[in-house]
C-alpha cells in the first residue's frame, strides 16, 4: 500500500500579503520544507494543492523538482484525487503546518486513519478544534478512497477542513503530538521555529573538534540560513581553503598552510548544518565532501615533504602510514557508532592538534603525534567493532 502526500498551499497569510506556503523558512519556503518532511516520511507522490501559482510558489516547486522530489501540482481537488489510488494511504499536511519527521512517521505507521492532535489550551484558532479537549496539529493520514469521495462532493467547501471532518466522522484515531508542531501564518511565527530548526540541525556526526567548533558554526549558520547561500557554496569554499593550505605546505609556507587548513574546518561544519537545515539528503555526495579529506591528506603529505630536508625521508613514511591508519579506522567505523567514537581521529581534529606543535616550531614532533593518534584510533575502533557481544546481546 503506497503512501502519498497532499499539501495544501492556497491560504493567504494574514499579514505578509502572500501565500502561507511561500513564507520564507530557513532559507527556503514553507512548502519546500513541508514537501521534504513528507518525502522523509516515505510519501510519493507529493501533491501540492493550489488555487493560483504566484512566482514564489512556482520557483519553490521548480527547486523541489530539480532535487528530484516527486512533486505534482493540482489546481483542484478533483485533479489531486486523480493522482491518488483508492488503495493508497494519504498523508494530509495543512496549509502552513510544520510537523517534525518523527511525527509524520508515526502517522504513516498508524493503523487506519489517524489525526495528529494538540491540547485545546495554548493553541489558537489556526489549529482547528476537534473536540472540547483537543485541536488538529495540521497533519493526518486517511485512506485514498475517503479522499476521492471527499473530492467528488467538495463543492465550495475547504478541502483540508472537509477531509479532516470526514476522517473524524469515519472514526479516525487521535494521535497526540509528542514533539513541537507549528502552523505558520505570519512572519512573526517564523523566528521561533527557525531557532528550533537550527538547534535540530546539529546532527550526531563529527568528532571532538566538531563539538568545539559548534558554537561558532551555529552563530554563522543562523546568519546564513535566511540568505541564498547554500551548502555547496560554503562546502566548496572550505575545500578551496584546504586546497590552498595544502599548496602552501608544499611550498614550505607551513604556518600559512596550517592557518588555511584551520580556517576550512568551521566552514565544513557550516555547510553540513545548512544542508540539514534545508533537508538536503545529498549532503554526503557533494564534491566538497570528497575534496576536503583529499586535500587534508595532501596537506599532511606536503608537510612531510617540507620537513624531509631537516628530518629525513622517514617523515614521508610517517605521513603515509598515518593516512593508512586513518583510512582503516574509517572502514572499521562504517558499521555505526562505537564507544569512544567522539575522540577518534579525523581530519578536522588532526588539523587542530597540530596547532600547539606549530606554535612551538615542533612540526616533526606534531607529525609523530598525529601518527600515534591515528594508530591508536584505528586499534581502538578495531577492538570495539570486533569484540564479542555480551551475553544477551545480539
Amino acid at each position: 500500500m503506497a503512501l502519498a502526500a497532499l499539501i495544501a498551499a492556497y491560504h493567504e497569510s494574514e499579514e505578509a500579503g502572500a501565500l502561507r506556503a511561500t513564507l520564507p523558512l530557513a532559507g527556503r519556503t514553507v512548502v519546500e520544507r513541508q514537501a521534504r518532511l513528507a518525502a522523509a516520511a516515505g510519501a510519493a507522490p507529493l501533491i501540492v494543492l493550489v488555487e493560483r501559482m504566484p512566482a514564489a510558489l512556482t520557483a519553490a516547486i521548480e527547486r523541489l523538482r530539480r532535487d528530484r522530489l516527486p512533486v505534482k501540482v493540482a489546481r483542484s481537488a478533483e485533479e489531486a484525487a486523480e493522482a491518488v489510488d483508492s488503495n493508497d494511504r494519504l498523508l494530509l499536511i495543512a496549509d502552513g503546518a510544520i510537523v517534525e519527521p518523527e511525527q509524520l512517521e508515526r502517522l504513516a505507521r498508524s493503523e487506519g486513519a489517524a489525526v495528529l492532535t494538540v491540547p485545546d489550551s495554548g493553541f489558537g484558532e489556526l489549529y482547528e478544534r476537534i473536540d472540547a479537549a483537543s485541536r488538529w496539529a495540521g497533519a493526518a493520514v486517511v485512506d485514498g478512497s475517503t479522499f476521492r469521495e471527499t473530492a467528488a462532493m467538495l463543492r465550495d467547501w475547504d478541502m483540508q477542513s472537509t477531509l479532516l471532518r470526514r476522517a473524524l466522522q469515519a472514526g479516525a484515531s487521535h494521535l497526540a503530538a509528542d514533539g513541537p508542531v507549528a502552523i505558520l501564518d505570519r512572519p512573526a511565527d517564523l523566528a521561533g521555529l527557525e531557532r528550533q530548526i537550527l538547534a535540530s540541525s546539529a546532527g550526531s556526526a563529527g568528532g571532538w573538534a566538531s563539538r568545539l567548533l559548534a558554537p561558532l558554526e551555529r552563530f554563522v549558520t543562523l546568519r546564513l540560513m535566511a540568505g541564498p547561500l547554500g551548502a555547496p557554496a560554503v562546502g566548496l569554499a572550505a575545500a578551496f581553503l584546504a586546497g590552498l593550505g595544502a599548496a602552501a605546505l608544499a611550498y614550505g609556507w607551513l604556518r600559512t598552510g596550517l592557518a588555511l587548513m584551520l580556517a576550512a574546518t568551521p566552514l565544513e561544519g557550516i555547510a553540513g548544518r545548512l544542508a540539514r537545515l534545508r533537508m538536503r539528503d545529498d549532503v554526503g555526495r557533494g564534491w566538497w565532501c570528497y575534496l576536503l579529506p583529499l586535500f587534508a591528506g595532501a596537506g599532511l603529505v606536503a608537510l612531510a615533504y617540507a620537513l624531509t630536508p631537516f628530518h629525513g625521508w622517514g617523515m614521508i613514511l610517517l605521513a603515509f602510514t598515518t593516512l593508512a591508519f586513518l583510512a582503516a579506522a574509517v572502514i572499521e567505523t562504517e558499521g555505526g557508532a562505537l564507544p569512544g567514537g567522539l575522540f577518534l581521529a579525523d581530519h578536522k581534529g588532526m588539523a587542530w592538534l597540530m596547532l600547539p606543535f606549530a606554535i612551538l616550531g615542533l612540526w616533526h614532533v606534531g607529525l609523530a603525534f598525529l601518527f600515534a593518534y591515528s594508530a591508536a584510533s584505528f586499534f581502538w575502533a578495531q577492538h570495539q567493532a570486533h569484540r564479542p557481544a555480551r551475553p544477551g546481546q545480539d
